[in-house]
């Protein structure tokens, strides 16, 4: 008799990531989930049983090796709040260090200097709305302001010889600016004068600190490699698919590079000399690669890797033998061949713009004749739906319902057009998308086109009930996690280092405030008739819970069917196992009570 799968199963997958090799090469520290919170774990490369480090309530956002000790640099945010603390521990005595000590400030990682003696950072303890760049002594935690020329600001990391740290300043998700700041000198460089969107980033030092390589897209649609000559303070591209590279990394001799495309959605790597950039002969596993990192000799590449019916963990090419291992192997209840592999479809838009969408259909379908549908939407809205692992998804295809994960205007992946045509006044298109979506589904014989729900979280929220306020009759219920109701007050009260980026994208309260509340859904709140189940952390940082409680005080008031679900310990999503376990199947409830 074939096993039969509940929700649970699926959401008590494990995973591991985001891995960073030991000064010697011989172990590997890493994340995993196996706790129900992302926790430091230590395996050693020979493959043997790792060992759980770090035990806190709340997760760990990062782990990095010390390039020349056995100490790791971390980060701890409480409750969801995302004020990140950066911590040391000394795997010697297991002591931990926390190095900021600041709990009402943000500071966001940059990296070890090669000497292993100092980091540097972003911190936003100014003011609370820019980042500056700090380098901090790792013994004396004496830490020293290099960079506070407003914004949000991120620190790219320190040259090999120290001479350096290059400042990644930020206009918008999709225009930023670097400088070059000299640690000797105290003078500061604007090395990417522009005009227009242009990103800049991932910058990655050549050893003698002649030139270094980063990520941008001056005058492409898509990101490139492109090397930056301190000489000649020259630009000059050096490798330009026809796809975004998401990111790159460089061994420490500078001969070798490791670039990940996002093609459509997946993400491979490919390992390439300096010299040429031409490719070199490395077979890297099949599905999609994450946080790719040389060990310090440069002999081995570590990476995480996973797919959309298999969970992420680690891996190691050997590039001296070419030939990858598997380093971990996370628990995962429901087997592959239990799951769906999406299909990549795409369908028109109102205006005949074409549209990617990754389509889940099931193997057991319900009794009735056609099938019930989740629309998928994903947040952002500069972010792009990947067909990695996703529990919830995988439960809704397994249990009968077919899932459709649209990338409308206005995700990643697809070029700085695309991109851009969502933007500010542009909104209201990116909600047509999804409404083309629907004429898609229903002209297919096998769906139930009185049977079709939408579910997003973040921004995807905000589509979600955008689609309920200004298109009412097409959808049967809805699940809105996280999102936006009321640009106005988002704007308002998210934190104040994030408003300049979002009023980058959806228009500012000083200019565009008549534009924001036509957009915003709370104001069409009484056209919305399917019931609504909304799920909100109390201590979101990114979109307010106020605004979750707007949206659900004028639908009661109103007679609507509406739910609300508050984690006290939860922000910007639903991360701990206890409360995803609490939280998901009463989504599948108020899904199969819509819908079946």
């Amino acid at each position: 008799m074939e096993k039969t799968y509940t929700i649970k199963d699926f959401l008590e997958v494990q995973s591991a990531g985001d891995a960073s090799f030991s000064p010697d090469g011989s172990q590997v520290a890493y994340l995993s989930n196996r706790t129900g919170t992302s926790q430091i774990f230590l395996v050693a490369t020979d493959g043997a049983e790792p060992e759980q480090i770090t035990d806190f309530g709340d997760h760990i956002s990062f782990v990095r090796f010390s390039p020349t000790q056995n100490v790791l640099l971390f980060g701890k945010a409480e409750g969801g709040n995302e004020q990140t603390q950066l911590y040391l521990l000394d795997l010697g005595d297991r002591s931990i260090v926390n190095v900021t000590n600041a709990p009402n400030t943000r500071h966001d990682v940059g990296s070890w200097s090669s000497d292993g003696k100092r980091i540097c950072f972003a911190s936003n303890d100014r003011n609370g709305a820019d980042f500056d760049v700090y380098v901090m002594d790792v013994v004396s935690l004496e830490k020293r302001r290099v960079f506070d020329q407003g914004e949000w600001c991120a620190a790219e990391g320190f040259s090999p010889l120290g001479t350096y740290v290059v400042v990644r300043q930020k206009h918008s998700n999709t225009d930023t600016d670097l400088y070059l700041c000299n640690l000797q000198t105290g003078s500061i460089e604007h090395i990417t004068p522009h005009s227009g969107n242009v990103v800049f980033c991932n910058v990655l030092w050549l050893p003698d600190e002649s030139a270094f390589l980063l990520i941008q897209d001056h005058d492409r649609e898509f990101k490139g490699l492109a090397r930056y000559t301190l000489a000649s303070k020259s630009f000059e591209y050096v490798l330009t698919p026809d796809w975004d590279i998401e990111s790159a990394v460089i061994s420490k001799d500078g001969t070798t590079v490791s670039v990940v495309v996002n093609e459509n959605g997946y993400e491979h790597a490919a390992v390439y000399d300096t010299r040429a950039f031409t490719v070199l002969p490395y077979h890297v596993p099949q599905g999609n690669t994450y946080r790719v990192r040389f060990s310090e000799d440069g002999s081995r590449l570590v990476f995480s890797l996973g797919g959309s019916r298999r969970t992420s963990d680690i891996w190691i090419l050997n590039l001296e033998t070419r030939e990858p291992h598997q380093l971990t192997h996370s628990y995962q209840g429901v087997p592959p061949e239990a799951m769906v592999e999406p299909e990549l479809i795409q369908y028109k838009s109102f205006d005949g713009l074409s549209i990617s969408a990754f389509m889940y259909m099931p193997k057991n379908k319900h009794s009735s004749s056609r099938t019930p549908v989740v629309i998928n939407i994903h947040g952002g809205p500069e972010a792009q739906y990947q067909p990695s692992y996703q529990p919830v998804m995988q439960y809704l295809v397994y249990s009968g319902y077919a899932v459709i994960a649209p990338n409308i205007r206005g995700s990643a992946g697809y070029g700085k057009t695309f991109l851009s045509l969502d933007d500010v006044e542009k909104r209201p298109d990116s909600i047509k998308d999804v409404v083309a979506l629907r004429e898609y589904i229903i002209s297919r014989p096998d769906v139930n086109q009185a049977k079709i729900a939408l579910y997003g979280a973040s921004y995807g929220g905000y589509m979600v009930l955008a689609c309920l306020a200004f298109y009412p009759k097409l959808w049967a219920a809805a699940v809105d996690i996280v999102g936006i109701a009321n640009f106005v007050t988002f704007l308002e009260n998210t934190a104040p280092y994030r408003r300049a980026l979002r009023e980058a994208e959806y228009g500012s309260l000083e200019k565009d405030r008549d534009l924001l509340q036509r957009i915003s859904p709370i104001h069409a709140i009484e056209h919305i008739e399917a019931p609504l189940c909304i799920i909100h952390g109390a201590n979101d940082p990114r979109v307010p819970l106020s605004e979750a409680e707007q949206v659900v005080a004028r639908l009661k008031e109103l007679g609507r069917h509406v739910e609300l679900l508050v984690y006290p310990d939860e922000g910007h999503g639903i991360s701990k196992l206890c409360n995803k376990l609490d939280a998901y199947p009463k989504i599948i409830d108020f899904l199969n009570k819509a819908l079946l």
